[in-house]
């Protein structure tokens, strides 16, 4: 072949192997093309999308959490929240002003503030929620690069009430104790989204349009009464302080519902600021703290026996004088005690003789009932932290443990789930899951999500009906809580005084109880149910005497609130005391009435001058002077008719009140 032939042959070899590498390098662009733009698109729009887009939050109000009868508990309000461009200060130049400025009026530290304007960011939080005097101050002073932004502020405007109820919002607007914790996803609703463009440098250049909608929080209407959580707490503080107690718990419940009317705890918390509280006083104690009830419990060991048909209430029972011995545990009574009725039995709180019925019962029925009545278990009450309580396997019941169980050592509940247990007594024998919220409704009113009572039957009515009878016996002469009797109202209940074990020892203490009182009233058809315990009082001990107190003095206040007609004439002649403080504001507007059966009317009354007073203030001067009132509006008294003065007895005063300023 000659050398031209071999050149052509060579030529059309270069020719086609670089014809084939076009044509490979043109399908893998043609591929690559393909995979960028066809098969992984959405997953680099989304990437540039992030690199140019930014995209702000708008937080939504948070929703309003009300009292049964709409007062405000919990409710937000627009505050400015302080923050920098510290790159564009630092290209200024005047950021050392702006750290000294800050430093006077805002008292934040310099070393903070020079930290915080080091940086080359182009968004830096200075302080957040201002007052309004911080605002104004840092207002006057302001430079390029110092901006303000609007953000909601969680505010308790009874600062205080129900705290360990209500529970706190932080910062940011998510909720961390309580209710707010609960209820959060309600409370928080949707936060807004704005997407706008930045630069490569990060900066902002504007921000409108792609809206994602958002909506506010909706509201919580809760089961509390704001007059009866008001007397419950000033009751228990005064029960607390009084006794110089470690701490004190107390509940209301409506035992037709299981509706918390009030549930307070001391120490108690300002959700306003809840960091100047020390940490115990953040539990909700009426939920986390389980505790031995002591003879608050007998009820439910006779109740069985009851139930059963195996116990009468007359019948006779010797209690032998104060010691018996079950096995190798003796077991004593706080008097000595002979012989007594079943009603007696329960009237004089007798651990020998409880231990004598729960034996004629036996372990599995006693423990059976106890089950019903939900002790061991949750309530499920929409509150977080909740505990169960302890109730052991009744396998693990030994005659020793029988009795011990039957008087209410030995087995644990929390104060809410002693006091659903007598509200099923009281309400002739359904079990009802105690709730905080009754309904969840949205900015207009509209009902998003409510909730019914749910109960079922644990004991038969008869039953409940006998056992309220001997609960009757306690309040009465020769019961452990005679002294307890509200006049003109008649009441069923229980004492309890139970020792606390010593965590060192593990064995029962000498000096640390639990004193406590359970009842309901009216008997014949009770409307409230209220629990007290008061944890370690120093001095006596007994439950009547400790505990006993606050339960008869908020009882008889939530009974002439609710305006119940007492059973006996007796009890129209007074209306109880405040026990420290005022009565708390009513803010709703409308008209508010002092019953004129709950004032004394003898002859004339001497009408005090109420301008200038808080509505507290003017309940507790007409509380003085035995005068109805008749009241409108909110805030202080501007207008009162008649004047001051003599007025006759049977004289209404009205008067016309209406915010300051």
């Amino acid at each position: 072949m000659s050398a031209w032939a071999t050149g052509q042959r060579w030529v059309r070899v270069r020719l086609v192997t670089v014809g084939i590498v076009l044509v490979v390098l043109l399908a893998s662009l043609v591929a690559r093309a393909w995979r960028l733009q066809i098969k992984e698109s959405k997953k680099y729009r989304e990437l540039a999308e992030d690199q140019y887009l930014k995209e702000v939050e708008l937080p939504s109000r948070r929703g309003r959490i009300l009292d049964r009868h709409g007062v405000e508990l919990a409710a937000s309000a627009e505050v400015e929240s302080l923050w920098v461009n510290p790159a564009e200060i630092n290209a200024l130049g005047h950021g050392e002003e702006i750290v000294r400025a800050f430093h006077e009026v805002l008292h934040i530290d310099l070393p903070t503030l020079r930290k915080a304007l080091r940086t080359h960011r182009h968004f830096v939080w200075v302080k957040r929620r201002l007052s309004p005097e911080e605002a104004a101050a840092v207002r006057g002073v302001q430079r390029r690069g110092v901006y303000f932004t609007k953000e909601p502020r969680r505010w308790y405007p009874n600062r205080a009430l129900a705290g360990p109820v209500l529970g706190w919002a932080g910062l940011d607007g998510v909720g961390l104790e309580g209710l707010e914790l609960h209820y959060d996803k309600q409370l928080r609703g949707a936060r807004a989204e704005i997407q706008g463009l930045r630069d490569a440098l990060g900066r902002e250049v504007f921000s409108e349009g792609l809206e994602t909608p958002g909506h506010g929080g909706y509201d919580l209407v809760t089961t509390i009464d704001k007059f009866i959580q008001y007397r419950l707490e000033r009751a228990l503080e005064a029960g607390v302080e009084r006794n110089h107690a470690k701490a004190g718990v107390a509940v209301v419940l409506d035992p037709k519902s299981g509706e918390i009317l009030a549930m307070a705890a001391v120490p108690t918390v300002n959700p306003n600021d809840p960091s100047l509280q020390p940490g115990q006083a953040v539990r909700n104690r009426a939920v986390t703290d389980p505790f031995e009830p002591g003879s608050t419990m007998k009820t439910f060991s006779i109740s069985a026996a009851i139930e059963a048909g195996l116990v009468k209430p007359e019948e006779h029972w010797y209690c032998e004088n104060g010691k018996y011995q079950i096995g190798p545990a003796t077991i004593h009574d706080a008097e000595k005690i002979g012989d007594v009725t079943t009603t007696q039995v329960l009237a004089e709180s007798s651990n020998i003789c409880t231990a004598k019925i729960a034996r004629r019962s036996g372990r599995e029925r006693v423990h059976n009932l106890l089950r019903r009545f939900g002790f061991g278990a949750a309530t499920g009450i929409d509150l977080p932290g909740e505990r169960g309580g302890v109730l052991r396997p009744v396998e693990r019941w030994g005659e020793v443990e029988l009795a011990t169980v039957a008087f209410g050592q030995g087995i644990t509940a929390t104060p809410l789930q002693v006091a659903r247990g007598y509200a099923t007594i009281a309400n002739g024998g359904t079990l009802f899951r105690p709730r905080v919220v009754s309904r969840v409704v949205d900015d207009k009113g509209h009902v998003v999500t409510e909730f019914p009572p749910e109960g079922h039957r644990v004991l038969a009515p008869e039953v409940a009906a006998t056992m309220r009878q001997m609960l009757f016996a306690v309040i009465q002469p020769g019961g452990t809580g005679e002294k307890l009797a509200i006049p003109g109202y008649r009441a069923g209940g229980k004492t309890g005084t139970a020792q606390k074990v010593d965590p060192a020892t593990r064995r029962y203490s000498t000096d640390k109880w639990a004193s406590s009182f359970v009842g309901f009233a009216p008997l014949d058809d009770p409307r409230l149910v209220i629990f007290v315990m008061v944890d370690e009082p120093s001095g006596t001990h007994y439950g009547s005497m400790v505990a006993g107190p606050v339960w008869r003095e908020t009882m008889e206040a939530a009974l002439h609130y609710l305006h119940v007609k007492p059973s006996e004439p007796a009890a129209v002649a007074t209306m109880p005391p405040s026990t420290s403080g005022s009565a708390p504001a009513i803010e709703e507007e409308g008209v508010v009435s002092v019953s004129e059966e709950e004032v004394v009317t003898p002859g004339a009354v001497e009408v005090p001058d109420f301008t200038g007073l808080s509505l507290g203030e003017a309940v507790e001067m007409a509380q003085r002077a035995h005068l109805a009132l008749e009241i409108a509006g909110s805030g202080r008294v501007v207008n009162q008719s008649p004047g001051p003065g003599r007025a006759r007895a049977s004289s209404r005063c009205h008067l016309q009140l209406s915010p300051p300023g």
